[in-house]
């Protein structure tokens, strides 16, 4: 899917050859425009080339690809393992070129991508996964090389999570088991609209393989709703020094399990001087209930997504001719 660059920039994954050029761009500072749930609450930091690249060769864990020109490296990107190995995460892209007259024209961005995809295709990777902001130049560069719109996300922040009132008597809050799994796949095809599933996963085990749980601290809790028996709201929480960072997921018309669960949430945080809570903008009705418990929107996110390669599960569906369900 390469096309043709204006520059004369080369991407690859780094080589040995490329030491010189990562060691001069190591000293650099550029923006990441890929935007991690672990690196919601700090700045947009990416990890330093060189040591990158020594993980790369070395690990085998993080995939990496530089544009350069001679000794020149015009852009980086990397990207991680999520839950499963077929589904990555793309955790630093960087134009380096984005101060200069010709950064528009470039390419950088889409060569780095397209590396990533070829990369992807050679591992079986079945998707690939990017978060920029709303605004990013990296977003149409993006969708151009094939990436479609997964979730529109609004991170929500304050100093703490107000509850002004009892939860409701009919709402079971309890802390998630093993055996939820099933349950909290069911919840996630409730809550989110067809096209978003399907860009991101269709089954329970492609659900399971893109979980991320990068940001998750040691003391991570996860709670669930219950309302007659069956789940209707999901609440993870990761607590980091002076920071607390949750997820919020519910379904149906009621806000009833949410609104429990922040309460829950409430109860753990008293000591963080910060809140941060990243929403899919699918699931309105959580944004009113965020504001109503003191929270306002702080920035805007779009998570994209590419399927570089077919799961076997559909690829068999597919030749049998069975229909693959649009949700539970």
């Amino acid at each position: 899917m390469s096309e043709a660059r204006p520059d004369a920039g080369n991407t690859h994954a780094p080589r040995p050859i490329d030491l010189v050029a990562l060691v001069t761009f190591d000293d650099a500072v550029y923006e990441n425009q890929a935007v991690t749930r672990e690196r919601l609450a700090r700045p947009s930091a990416a990890p330093h080339a060189l040591n990158a690249a020594i993980e790369q060769w070395l690990v085998r864990r993080r995939h990496m690809w530089i544009d350069v020109s001679g000794r020149q490296i015009n852009g980086i990107a990397t990207a991680r393992p999520l839950a499963a190995d077929d589904a990555w995460m793309i955790d630093t892209l960087i134009d380096a070129t984005v101060d200069s007259a010709a950064a528009s024209e470039s390419g950088v961005v889409f060569a780095l991508l397209d590396q990533a995809i070829e990369a992807a295709i050679q591992s079986s990777v079945t998707r690939l996964l990017l978060r920029t902001p709303a605004d990013a130049a990296a977003l149409p560069d993006a969708l151009r090389a094939g990436f479609r719109p997964a979730l529109a996300e609004r991170l929500w922040a304050g100093a703490t999570i107000d509850v002004p009132e009892e939860p409701a008597a009919d709402v079971t809050v309890r802390e998630a088991a093993d055996g939820d799994g099933f349950a909290l796949f069911q919840l996630y095809n409730r809550a989110l609209p067809f096209e978003a599933r399907q860009a991101l996963a269709i089954t329970l085990e492609e659900w399971e393989g893109v979980q991320d749980r990068r940001w998750l601290a040691r003391n991570a809790r996860e709670w669930v709703a219950e309302e007659d028996g069956r789940i209707t709201a999901s609440l993870r929480l990761s607590l980091t020094n002076k920071v607390a960072q949750f997820d919020l997921l519910a379904a149906g018309d009621s806000l009833r399990g949410a609104a429990a669960l922040l309460a829950t949430a409430a109860t753990q945080i008293s000591d963080r001087e910060q809140v941060f809570a990243l929403v899919p903008r699918a699931i309105a009705p959580l944004e009113g209930l965020l504001r109503d418990h003191g929270l306002e929107p702080r920035a805007d996110y779009a998570l994209v997504s590419r399927r570089p390669a077919k799961p076997v599960v559909a690829d068999a569906a597919a030749r049998s001719g069975v229909v693959v369900s649009r949700g539970v």
